[in-house]
């Protein structure tokens, strides 16, 4: 038997596959991102490689021309969940 886990999202997701960026906390560059989720509060990143990822940080989308103060929620792998704070 598999147990189900509860929808603890509080807004609908949507997978949407956008490309994006932050800068790492360190040195300033820029640090290449997929936004795969994106929901009302906050999205789900992939970063493939290890980076310098601060805890809050300003989200760049440069194809949708948005910009947004995100914060660390959770991460598994690549995987990284952030909410939005501003």
């Amino acid at each position: 038997m598999n147990p189900v886990m509860p929808e603890r999202r509080s807004s609908e997701r949507f997978a949407v596959g956008l490309e994006g960026w932050f800068a790492s906390e360190t040195t300033g560059d820029p640090v290449a991102c997929t936004v795969w989720d994106l929901s009302e509060t906050g999205v789900r990143l992939v970063i493939p490689a290890p980076a310098d990822i601060p805890l809050e940080f300003e989200l760049n989308i440069p194809d949708k021309g948005a910009v947004a103060m995100v914060r660390l929620v959770w991460t598994t792998g690549s995987h990284y969940g952030a909410r939005f704070t501003g």
